[in-house]
């Protein structure tokens, strides 16, 4: 790897005699593992030829030429070896010479030629057209694309070689050139008889996916102006859910520790914790159908989709009807506008799955039916009458799936309702979800009922009080925080939620010390999300209580500043990150320069959000807590003109949200609530105190800044 920075020490015979020398030694030396790793010095040393604008060792390459030309296996290998190991060279120094290459390239790929020399050509030619795919001269080897199906198809058993042909495509998928978005149909053809294939490994095929999916998402039109090729692989996507044993409805599963953690607990023995990490068949077919149904436009794919699932709802086959109802449910976000218009035809079919005798099925429409409800607002609403009570019933199910996707039915559908369609089954409603809380012993199943009763407390709002001792009581007891019952993180969040609902925030006598308390010890724990969650509880009390959460101020905005002030990224040498990774010790850079080495910045994304609640809950409470906020001003102001120049949107939008309110305490303070102006009065006297002046001219100067960001969110 310290080869360059001696060859460029070396004088022209030495440089003329070493370089004879590889030539030499690629020509005669008969044992494979000496001749590769002689390619990799013939590969450098041609590199920095190039990069020194030297001569571009033009030896080299006639010796390539005669070498992919010649009788011998072997040395046809070799040549394609040595073009794979310059890549970067030939694809930044060398693109007079494209056309020559290309030709070697395309006499490589014929049916006649030896299949390792076929390898080998394509290995080469797929990282030229990655290295390639954004640049215009990748026009010259994109003839040779279907060469590269050809040849990969016909080797379909050696996975590891199929998988560089799924990196290559993958990386000319977002290629802007004509000439390769011309093999689209091909590309996507090999990739769907990829997925198809059962003896194939599942990585490889999920892989495949990714690439018609990719595809979907970069030429979306080109996609969907193929109408066979749509249905193709509509029809592949469906078949592999239909045959697969999985959860149609896996995908609310997938990232919920609780529901990893009852399967680990539970009494089945074959469960293997890695391959919830695994693709499936399933989460294939809906992963692509997913970004079908999201990225191609609605005149495309909806009536294909659609039309087949309601084709497989009526079949007397449950794997079909269950296909047929993930299906509408997987369509239901990248469709919503088109199937808005279709309830009226659709709805029947989901409510007759809702009341299926198979499991799956009755799952599959619990999903289904958190989709619509969650994609398909306000139209769904006028289906209240049908779905509540079926949804209701499902809670009883025998299932513990069905049990948890019903709590999810009505946590989407409940969040835009208004009291008066929640109050015929409320009471019921909520005894329910507070007995189903308490007697299961599955962490999954109340962390959704909890969800699901928060969004019950949102709709029926005034309705809710009566029920507000009880849930605040149950609400305590899910909110213990001890060694031995670590605490979901997802289950608090919507317990909170029921806390900052209307009728409860109302009876803050009763709630806000069981609020503060928990909010309290959530902080106390190494958890960001319980750290975002407890700052939205100091929000909402700061709301509710206004003057009377005062006396917390003294010690809780100090924590906040800190919170603010803390930095969510740090900059550390390349060689610590690497040696945290697992491919550290692959490294083989050249970088003699260690005092002006490389940094990675790591950024902890999490930290962002906890951020957002603390800027979110400062400003609240100068909002709410009038003149007791004052002696904090300056500290908080500080903080918040450091934060509005970070650098992620998110925060400077929250500066932007919050720098108003810190007017308000000084009003309070100096003007006794009010400032008296008379409209129109310039040449009168400044109405405002001087602390006033300075606090209102620091926000007007930090917004102004931020009116003039790059981001529109943060203009808005």
């Amino acid at each position: 790897k310290r080869l360059p920075g001696h060859y460029t020490k070396f004088d022209v015979n030495t440089k003329s005699s070493l370089k004879a020398e590889i030539l030499v030694i690629l020509s005669q030396e008969p044992e494979r593992t000496v001749r590769n790793g002689v390619v990799g010095v013939a590969a450098t040393l041609a590199k920095a030829e190039c990069g020194a604008g030297g001569t571009s060792w033009p030896e080299l390459f006639q010796f390539i030429a005669a070498a992919a030309a010649a009788e011998a296996q072997q040395d046809r290998e070799l040549a394609f070896w040595l073009l794979s190991e310059m890549t970067d060279t030939i694809g930044t120094h060398l693109k007079a010479q494209f056309q020559p290459i290309c030709g070697l390239f395309q006499k490589a790929l014929v049916s006649s030629e030896d299949p390792k020399v076929q390898k080998a050509a394509v290995k080469a030619l797929g990282q030229l057209l990655s290295f390639l795919a954004d640049e215009p001269e990748v026009e010259v080897f994109a003839g040779l694309i279907p060469g590269i199906l050809q040849v990969a198809s016909q080797m379909a058993t050696d996975e590891e070689f199929i998988s560089t042909v799924l990196d290559v495509l993958y990386d000319l998928a977002y290629s802007p050139s004509q000439a390769v978005g011309a093999h689209l149909v091909p590309m996507v053809h090999f990739s769907l008889e990829c997925v198809k294939a059962q003896n194939m490994e599942m990585g490889v095929r999920d892989s495949a996916a990714l690439v018609i999916a990719t595809l979907a998402e970069a030429k979306p039109k080109s996609f969907g102006k193929e109408e066979a090729l749509i249905a193709q692989v509509l029809e592949v996507l469906f078949s592999l859910i239909e045959n697969s044993p999985d959860s149609a409805a896996g995908a609310l599963f997938e990232s919920n520790p609780a529901w990893r953690q009852d399967l680990e607990d539970g009494d089945d023995g074959d469960f293997d914790p890695d391959e919830m990490d695994s693709p499936t068949e399933t989460s294939m077919a809906q992963g692509t159908l997913d970004m079908l149904a999201c990225e191609i436009p609605k005149k495309y794919i909806f009536q294909p989709a659609v039309s087949r699932c309601v084709q497989r709802l009526s079949s007397p086959q449950a794997n079909h009807r269950k296909a047929g109802i993930a299906g509408l449910g997987v369509i239901a976000e990248g469709c919503s506008e088109p199937l808005r218009e279709y309830l009226h035809e659709v709805m029947p079919h989901v409510l007759n799955a809702a009341r299926d005798t198979d499991a799956q099925v009755r799952e599959c429409a619990c999903f289904c039916l958190g989709q619509i409800s969650e994609h398909c607002q306000p139209e769904v609403l006028a289906y209240s009458e049908q779905i509540l009570p079926i949804v209701f019933g499902l809670l009883d199910d025998q299932t513990v799936a069905v049990q948890a996707t019903s709590c999810y039915v009505l946590e989407m559908f409940c969040e835009r309702l208004e009291p008066e369609a929640v109050r015929p089954l409320l009471d019921s409603l909520v005894k329910k979800l507070a007995g189903m809380l308490e007697a299961t012993t599955k962490r999954s199943v109340q962390e959704m009922a909890v969800a699901a009763l928060a969004a019950t407390a949102v709709a029926a709002e005034e309705e809710f009080t009566p029920y507000v001792g009880g849930v605040a009581t149950l609400m305590t007891k899910c909110m213990a925080l001890t060694e031995e019952r670590t605490p979901f993180e997802a289950e608090h969040s919507n317990v909170w939620v029921i806390w900052q609902s209307p009728s409860v925030a109302k009876l803050s006598d009763l709630t806000s010390k069981q609020r503060w308390s928990a909010a309290c010890e959530g902080l106390t724990r190494d958890s960001t999300d319980l750290h975002e969650f407890a700052y939205a509880v100091f929000a909402n009390l700061a709301k509710v209580m206004k003057e009377e959460f005062a006396p917390a101020l003294p010690e809780l905005v100090p924590h906040l500043v800190q919170v603010i002030g803390t930095d969510e990224g740090q900059l550390e040498p390349a060689e610590e990150a690497e040696k945290a990774g697992d491919f550290g010790a692959l490294d083989d850079s050249d970088d003699e320069d260690e005092d002006g080495g490389n940094f990675v910045l790591h950024v902890r994304t999490a930290l962002l959000e906890v951020k957002k609640g603390a800027i979110t809950a400062v400003g609240e409470m100068a909002a709410h807590t009038g003149a007791a906020f004052c002696p904090h001003l300056e500290a908080v102001m500080q903080v918040l003109q450091k934060a509005a120049s970070n650098w992620h949107p998110l925060i400077k939008s929250e500066v932007a949200d919050a720098m108003p309110n810190l007017v308000i305490p000084s009003v309070s303070a100096y003007h006794s609530g009010e400032i008296q102006w008379t409209k129109g009065d310039l040449a009168g006297a400044n109405p405002m105190s001087q602390h006033t002046s300075a606090i209102v001219s620091a926000v007007l100067t930090e917004l102004i800044a931020l009116m003039k960001d790059d981001d529109k969110t943060t203009v808005a």
